[in-house]
């Protein structure tokens, strides 16, 4: 299992060649893209940018690190439509890019800019979502990637809470079950789980093996979506581990934590990505653990 992180916060802090140095040096094995911030969307303006991304591609080789997935730029859709197709090409680039940079797996957040709560809004998501997913898998094909839906999350305000769309796991699996497409799987990511209170190890069991294709692992209180290390939050590790285990999960453990060392000096940018490192190795050894216990 790969141990990998997202390269938002180290873009911004070093720019994209150096954000790859710098997670090589804490000792990731993988990357996980991210096709947002001012940088990266200049580069998705445009479908000329291919040398860049082979050349990055073979930078990260030489400094032992593979690029596993990536997050393309969201929101996804817009009230304003024109907002919305403009998305939608950059989207489109971001998994061609994704493609050449080895890339397997591209998570797309699901269609989610109408008020989740409001009657009748839920079934129009869905239909939206299964139009603007579908249009993507002509692209799955001809990039070799596969697209990851999230489960997301609204704020209400005043720090409350709102499912969205996939927020449940009976909706997130009738997404999936409806796409039915082995170009489509599921990134759960727990902080988000948490947020609207439903049970991350319980979301991974119902998921299971064949649907759960990849994770954003970060931690919450609660009421914020803080992207903070385990431990910082109130994430349950040892049921989420231990669920991972019992569904036999097999994709890579990747980090969206990036707010653990936002805001800090960057001069200490390594040194706390260090102790995200050992606390990724040692929750994948965890699952392993659990694993070995089941076999035995």
């Amino acid at each position: 299992m790969l141990l990998s992180i997202q390269t938002d916060t180290a873009q911004r802090y070093f720019g994209i060649k150096k954000a790859v140095d710098c997670l090589a040096e804490a000792g990731y094995d993988a990357i996980d893209f991210s096709f947002f911030g001012e940088e990266v969307t200049e580069l998705l303006q445009s479908d000329d940018n291919v040398g860049f991304f082979k050349e990055l591609r073979e930078h990260a080789k030489e400094k032992g690190l593979i690029f596993n997935q990536s997050h393309a730029p969201f929101a996804s859709s817009f009230a304003d439509a024109e907002k919305t197709e403009k998305r939608f090409a950059e989207i489109v680039r971001a998994m061609k890019y994704a493609a050449v940079l080895g890339a397997k797996v591209i998570v797309v957040h699901p269609c989610k800019h109408l008020t989740y709560e409001d009657e009748g809004v839920p079934e129009r998501l869905f239909e939206m979502n299964m139009d603007f997913y579908r249009r993507l898998k002509p692209y799955c094909e001809e990039y070799g990637i596969r697209v990851a839906l999230e489960n997301m999350w609204q704020s209400l305000g005043m720090n409350k809470i709102s499912h969205s769309t996939c927020s449940r796991p009976a909706e997130f699996i009738k997404y999936l079950d409806t796409l039915d497409s082995e170009w489509f799987t599921a990134c759960l990511d727990i902080g988000h789980a948490n947020l609207c209170c439903e049970d991350p190890a319980d979301f991974i069991r119902a998921l299971g093996k064949k649907r759960l294709g990849a994770l954003h692992v970060h931690d919450v209180d609660g009421t914020r979506d803080l992207h903070t290390l385990p431990y910082f939050g109130m994430g349950n590790w040892d049921k989420i581990t231990k669920a991972l285990a019992d569904i036999d999960y097999s994709g890579d453990f990747t980090f969206e934590s990036g707010n653990f060392d936002a805001g800090k000096p960057k001069e200490l940018y390594v040194c706390y990505e260090r102790l995200a490192v050992e606390t990724g190795r040692f929750l994948i050894n965890k699952i392993e653990k659990y694993k070995g216990a089941k076999k035995s």
